[in-house]
């Protein structure tokens, strides 16, 4: 690619309020396109393999974490900095012997592979302790481009809470972060946490063989990065608050609270690295004041978002607007914008697969195969293939169209976190956020509006788009 990289901004909603709506919802696209050839330098990438004690059992662990450590430095392009790092109660810097980053070549790619066949499992799991270390290592590097791989097989038993929310608070916006857990003994909320303030994604290796080509995928994509910090700015106007914003594609969490105050009535949020060719939405909820006066026939800015100028990138001269227009009309003219459906109905899949794994956990097998059940459900008629995949390795599916299935006997605990994690995962997510069709009995529905928060929401939708609470069943 050649030429100045462009960013482009979007919003997609439903302006139209009914009298009493005091609540709007809109997804904003950010997309990137063009680009240059990468100079030598541009990029780094460190390596954060878990060498703690549990990889050794059993053994297949540590063998299947040389291999992908291998598949990645081997898939570092020339020119590349990088560094490999062996993960206990502490991080210890493996290749190269200087606490440095060094540039890939043949040599170094078969240095590299060689330290990392004698990397062995003896020690404890501080995962703050690994992500300073990388910390420290882009920092002897004016690199623009930063990309960690972290795995890790256990919780982060040698550190705090605290001491890790510290350190990730220390590295946001210094670089990006991927996790993978192994086994079954990590915590997806553990790698969540990370992947959301490191801007990254979470999965999971569950079949031997998957990891490297995991691996070697992640450096793949983290090469492609062309822009270091995309950051949007979100304002609002004095009647109206911004409730949340979360990522919905290509991944899914809540950065409601990574915003930052970037001026009056202004917030910005940090978006991560983007490629030459990349698309994300985010989808924000304004609340507005009770005494915000209605305009009835005119559109009225609610807020506005936009992407901070940044050096090397064409982006959107002006603002966009989050509008607003109230009717008179008891149901408005356009119920929910399609997009913000869909990730409604995202939403939803979400929240069943994460409810069906606490209630396993708990021992609780019928709420459990009731959840995944209403997922089946959700995944089918989204059409999202990975997440059904997942699903059919914890249930047998009796019909996926009303969700009817059996949990499976003896299952692995690694294959229900491989489940609870679909979420975080880039994989998830298909298409191109284009919205599902809206067919079937649930689309004549009335609309139901929120007892809660009086938002205006699909007929078949189970929660507010809104406020997200839950609404009754309806009894037939």
């Amino acid at each position: 690619m050649s030429g100045e990289p462009g960013l482009g901004l979007q919003v997609f909603q439903n302006k139209f309020l009914a009298e009493g709506d005091r609540t709007m919802n809109a997804i904003v696209k950010v997309t990137s396109a063009g680009g240059r050839e990468r100079s030598d330098g541009v990029a780094a990438e460190v390596l954060l393999v878990d060498c703690s004690t549990s990889m050794r059992s059993p053994a297949t662990k540590i063998a299947e974490a040389r291999r992908a450590a291998i598949a990645a430095v081997d898939a570092l392009p020339d020119g590349v900095l990088f560094a490999i790092v062996r993960g206990t109660h502490q991080a210890e810097l493996v290749y190269p012997a200087e606490n440095t980053l060094v540039t890939a070549s043949d040599r170094t790619r078969a240095e590299a592979g060689s330290a990392i066949r004698h990397l062995s499992a003896v020690g404890g799991t501080a995962l703050g302790s690994w992500l300073a270390k990388a910390r420290e290592l882009f920092d002897t590097s004016s690199a623009e481009i930063r990309h960690v791989v972290l795995l890790t097989d256990g919780r982060n038993e040698h550190q705090t809470r605290e001491e890790l929310v510290s350190e990730l608070n220390a590295c946001e916006g210094r670089f990006v972060c991927d996790a993978r857990g192994i086994g079954d003994g990590w915590e997806p909320d553990e790698l969540a946490l990370i992947v959301k303030v490191l801007r990254g994604n979470v999965d999971s290796a569950v079949k031997d063989g998957q990891l490297a080509v995991d691996f070697r995928a992640l450096i793949d994509a983290a090469m492609t990065k062309l822009l270091p910090e995309v950051r949007l700015r979100v304002g609002t106007m004095p009647f109206s608050t911004l409730r949340f914003v979360k990522v919905v594609h290509p991944n899914e969490y809540d950065l409601t609270d990574r915003l930052r105050p970037a001026g009056d009535h202004e917030q910005e949020l940090l978006l991560g690295s983007f490629s030459g060719a990349e698309s994300r939405d985010y989808h924000l909820c304004f609340d507005l004041t009770a005494d915000v006066e209605p305009s009835y026939g005119q559109d009225r800015q609610l807020g506005w978002v936009e992407l901070a100028p940044m050096a090397g990138a064409r982006v959107p001269e002006s603002p966009s607007g989050v509008l607003g227009r109230w009717t008179h009309d008891q149901v408005p003219p356009t119920l929910v914008d399609p997009k913000v459906l869909q990730y409604t109905i995202q939403a939803e899949l979400g929240e069943a697969l994460t409810a069906g794994g606490e209630a396993f956990a708990a021992g609780n097998g019928e709420g459990a195969r009731r959840q995944w059940g209403l997922a089946v459900k959700l995944a089918t008629a989204r059409k999202n293939d990975d997440i059904l995949t997942r699903l059919n390795r914890v249930v047998d599916v009796v019909d996926a169209s009303t969700g009817e299935v059996r949990l499976r006997t003896k299952v692995p605990r690694s294959e229900v976190l491989h489940l609870l994690v679909a979420p975080y995962s880039r994989l998830s997510v298909t298409g191109d956020g284009e919205p599902p069709s809206s067919g079937g009995a649930e689309a004549d529905l009335p609309p139901r509006t929120c007892a809660a928060c009086d938002t205006l929401s699909p007929g078949g939708a189970r929660f507010c788009v809104g406020c997200r609470a839950e609404f009754a069943r309806s009894v037939s």
